[in-house]
């Protein structure tokens, strides 16, 4: 009886502990090396068969990256990322034959030298679309779809030292997590780190999915210090300065960094830690939710942000939001979201809007649709989650 009191106790601490963000941020350690998302016990929202030939179905590596100046990221990339996904996806579902050709392209690249940066290393425009191209549609997928192949099948050991070698090199030379520049001292973003940008999120996801593939705890922790800036820098209202400040795309932006948020506290919990309830001075995750689901509800709500039209790319009419209805890089975070907060006001509220879906808009029903649509189909592609949300964001 004294043993599982004692027993109890010392669960209540160490789940304590691991709670605690500070500590997190300065001490968590990998505890399960080279598990970056885990491979569900029950496989029932994952894609479990390839669907493609791999003769048919080439990932050529592409040599070097050149995304444009301005606007807009290296497409080439993504068209790869795409392919790519038709092995991933299958291997996230455990299928041995797909995770052999993760393995055979991940390699193909690897020997290639491929997804090389050569533009400049300062912080002109390319060099912003190149690191995001490589950490968005190679470093983070591939790394990810490793760790899958890591559990289904084995990789011999001069490969597997290839194939991570090769991972380190394209992070670290596609770095960009921002720690070294001022604050932004413009427009409506003006005292926010830039750390808390959706490159620099994206750059960090990258370094923590290397750091466990490593086992190095350093780059691990990396993430949370972006993590932390992009909770600490919310407006009151949840809003997000760098990112709503951007036209037509405001809320679309919002979103991907919504994601990305979303991915590191995922893959924090796979090791075993929690951080979705960070909070500071009352400002958390969940109240970035609600901004998203107050804006679908009023949409005006982000025009005094979005008015500023920063980098708005294709959507300059700051009072038609870009939000896609079958994108996953707009709706994947409500996937772990409403997963781990059911009984949150947030979910609660959606739930109680999928009641009378005839009395609401078109963004009330893009995102009760997406709510609805949970444990039941995935989305086409999965850049800004990573992994099919579906299958690796529930639970």
């Amino acid at each position: 009886m004294i043993k599982i009191i004692l027993t109890s106790i010392f669960f209540l601490i160490s789940t304590d502990l691991y709670a605690d963000f500070k500590k997190i941020k300065k001490k968590s350690k990998i505890t399960y090396p080279e598990i970056i998302f885990k491979i569900p016990s029950n496989l029932t929202n994952c894609q479990t068969k390839m669907y493609v030939s791999p003769e048919t179905n080439f990932v050529k590596p592409v040599l070097k990256v050149e995304a444009p100046s301005g606007y807009g990221l290296d497409n080439r990339f993504n068209h790869a990322q795409n392919k790519f996904e038709n092995f991933s996806f299958p291997c996230g579902g455990g299928n041995i034959e797909a995770c052999e050709n993760v393995v055979r392209v991940i390699l193909d690249w690897a020997n290639a030298n491929a997804a090389q940066r050569t533009g400049p290393s300062d912080n002109e425009g390319r060099h912003w679309n190149d690191t995001l191209t490589v950490n968005l549609y190679i470093a983070s997928p591939m790394m990810a779809a490793y760790s899958f192949a890591k559990q289904v099948i084995n990789v011999n050991e001069s490969d597997d030292k290839i194939i991570k070698d090769w991972f380190k090199k394209i992070v670290k030379k596609n770095q960009h997590l921002m720690y070294g520049l001022k604050n932004y001292d413009y427009g409506g973003a003006a005292g926010t780190p830039r750390r808390a940008h959706n490159h620099a999120l994206s750059s960090a996801i990258a370094h923590m999915e290397l750091g466990v593939l490593l086992n190095d705890n350093k780059l691990f922790r990396k993430a949370f210090k972006n993590y932390e800036a992009a909770i600490k820098y919310q407006r009151k209202d949840g809003s997000m300065p760098i990112e709503t400040r951007r036209g037509g795309r405001a809320i679309f932006y919002q979103a991907r960094a919504m994601n990305a948020l979303a991915v590191i506290a995922i893959i924090a919990e796979n090791q075993g830690y929690s951080i979705w309830n960070y909070e500071f001075k009352g400002k958390n995750y969940h109240n970035i939710v609600k901004f998203f689901i107050d804006f679908t509800e009023n949409n005006e709500i982000v025009f005094k942000y979005a008015k500023e039209n920063r980098w708005p790319g294709p959507a300059k009419n700051h009072k038609i939001q870009d939000l896609s209805s079958n994108s996953g890089s707009n709706w994947g975070w409500l996937y772990a979201y409403a997963i781990r907060f059911p009984d949150h006001e947030n979910i609660q509220r959606l739930k109680n809007w999928s009641k009378n879906k005839s009395e609401l808009n078109s963004y009330q029903s893009k995102i009760v649709n997406a709510y609805l649509n949970i444990n039941k189909k995935g989305f086409g592609s999965a850049s800004w989650t990573v992994v099919e949300p579906n299958c690796h964001f529930t639970k």
